[in-house]
């Protein structure tokens, strides 16, 4: 049973669902139209304090697991989660809840009190409207299924199956970008120009503008490249990254023109050109969900309605001022497609980044004019990222959820925090998103291993306990704010030669590692086990075990010794 709870403004009803068919379903036309809160608990996966098992809960935040300890009272919630379920191991068995229905529109609950452990999910109807009936189908897992790996194998088989996913593998046989990606080489992702952030000004006009800060020209990448084949790095694709009007963030959703101050069409077509020439891929960053009132083709009417009826405006400021929200289907049919035509006639040619889609639940707008809830907008997202992976040859994007897998290529960070700034009720993090995708998705773990050569050791360490692809980010630091650049505060720079040079050094010495490593990136990744505190091993379908350690001493392992805050690769 599921017990589910409906509030409206003065009544609140509680109802104890049964299974029909093998699934828990809560039909919309049950829940009256003044209600505005359901909230739906699972008594079968309550535990105790002293139960042997745990919780295994996921957001774009971490992937963790709860053990069920003596520990004080605490609430977790988590607004976005990446991968449709709820799941725990209690006993020898585990059991996941998977959200079919209503999947994109839940937020995650994981309570302790007093020693007693429940999750349950809500559906905020102040903010979003029922368009189907929540629909819950649970899978128990037993025996060598019984973790969190097993959870993971056994949601990549539903999901492949039902979204018809194809491997990396297979793909890069009819499609060089990806053959080129499965090759080793790494992503550059390079900051060029921005304004301001926070943003001294909200809403921006031409008059009132900051000015925008120039990190490197075209011709400064262009100088980069020389350094890179010079110092004997063959592959590379080359992200850039507020290449734009007047730089990141800068007056989405306008583009065009190329920003003058970094060397303006002219100087953008020849880096194109000298990159294709030096056997490198060159490909751009745009955005298809916010915009600033300061764009020259800016229209409220494209603007997501919330359902009070106000404009969806960002929480934060960036570059470009107070940031709105573009209905999906609005930003695929106005402003998408005559993009990628001019993009690609200047000749990109990689994996193509739009900013955001991947790491939020795709939005629900309540325009009458262009209406589009949840569900309909995942479908017109995916038709995006389809449309731009044929236009440039790939699609890449910042964050890892679950309704792109069918179109994503690559994810800049699965998760923002690994190794830093966990919630209090993750005992242990975990791989539980590259169980499901690797091999079908490529990905750098979190926004802390981006540029892991230059931060502390367990960057690295965990960069290979997940199965990374190498990812530098230069310009990586925008943000004046002290602790607001989630992917640190150390940088790597490319305006003078010292600069390049020292900055190609590190990227060849991490790819001199990473050398042995690099065809794990078509290879699934199985299973995941602590072999002793701070020991972790991943084994992938291709028979390669890795095995890190955190510790600040060797650990044995079989006859082999991992060394302390270092990695072994083995065959088993």
């Amino acid at each position: 049973m599921i017990r589910v709870e409906i509030k409206t403004e003065s009544t609140a009803k509680i109802l104890d669902v049964a299974p029909e068919g093998g699934a828990y379903r809560v039909p919309r036309a049950q829940v009256p139209a003044d209600a505005q809160l359901v909230t739906i608990s699972f008594p079968f996966l309550d535990a105790q304090a002293g139960d042997e098992g745990y919780y295994i809960s996921n957001s774009n935040k971490n992937c963790f697991l709860t053990f069920f300890t003596d520990r004080p009272d605490e609430e977790y919630v988590a607004e976005e989660c990446i991968l449709p379920f709820l799941a725990a191991k209690l006993g020898d068995r585990c059991l996941m809840v998977l959200v079919n229905g209503m999947r994109h529109d839940y937020v995650y609950h994981l309570s302790i009190r007093g020693g007693r452990y429940s999750l349950s999910i809500t559906y905020d109807l102040t903010r979003i409207d029922l368009y189907e009936d929540i629909v819950l189908r649970v899978v128990e897992l037993t025996g060598a299924d019984a973790d969190y790996s097993g959870v993971a194998r056994a949601y990549r088989a539903i999901t492949v199956r039902e979204k018809g996913l194809t491997p990396l593998a297979e793909r890069a046989r009819d499609n060089a970008v990806l053959r080129y990606a499965l090759d080793g080489m790494p992503l550059i992702r390079i900051r060029m120009g921005w304004k301001p952030v926070p943003t001294p000004v909200l809403e921006q006009t031409p008059e009132t503008e900051p000015p925008m800060h120039v990190a490197c020209t075209f011709a400064q990448v262009e100088a980069l490249m020389e350094e890179m084949k010079r110092q004997g790095i063959e592959k590379a694709e080359l992200s850039l990254v507020g290449w734009n009007m007047r730089g990141h963030d800068g007056r989405w959703p306008q583009v065009f023109p190329v920003e003058e101050a970094l060397g303006g069409e002219e100087g953008l077509r020849r880096l194109i050109q000298h990159g294709k020439a030096l056997g490198y891929r060159i490909s751009c960053h745009t955005n298809s969900s916010d915009a600033y009132r300061i764009a020259d083709c800016w229209d409220e009417g494209d603007i997501v309605k919330l359902k009070s009826g106000a404009l969806s405006v960002d929480k934060a400021s960036w570059s470009g001022g107070r940031m709105y929200h573009v209905c999906p289907t609005v930003a695929l049919e106005k402003y998408l497609r005559p993009t990628l035509r001019k993009l690609r006639e200047l000749g990109f040619e990689g994996f193509h980044y739009i900013d955001v889609l991947s790491i939020l639940h795709p939005r629900t707008c309540f325009d009458p004019n262009h209406p589009s809830n949840a569900a309909q907008s995942a479908v017109t997202l995916n038709r995006l990222m389809a449309e731009t992976a044929e236009a440039i040859g790939g699609f890449a994007s910042e964050g890892g959820f679950d309704f792109t897998a069918k179109n994503l290529n690559y994810a800049l960070y699965v998760a923002f925090n690994l190794l830093s700034g966990l919630p209090a009720v993750a005992d242990e993090v975990i791989p539980l998103w590259q169980m499901v995708y690797s091999g079908y998705i490529l990905s750098n773990p979190t926004a802390e291993t981006v540029n892991y050569p230059i931060k502390a050791a367990e960057n690295k360490l965990r960069f290979y306990e997940y199965g990374g692809m190498p990812t530098f980010y230069l310009y990586s630091r925008f943000v004046d704010t002290v602790g607001k650049n989630w992917m640190g505060e150390q940088d790597l720079y490319c305006a003078t030669a010292a600069e390049r040079e020292q900055t190609v050094a590190c990227m060849r010495k991490a790819l001199d590692e990473y050398r042995p490593f690099a065809q794990r990136r078509a290879a699934f990744m199985d299973a995941h086990r602590k072999l002793a505190d701070g020991v972790y091993e991943t084994v992938y379908s291709d028979g390669w075990h890795t095995v890190v350690n955190y510790t600040d001493a060797d650990f044995p392992l079989d006859g082999r010794v991992v060394p302390a805050k270092g990695l072994i690769q083995f065959r088993g």
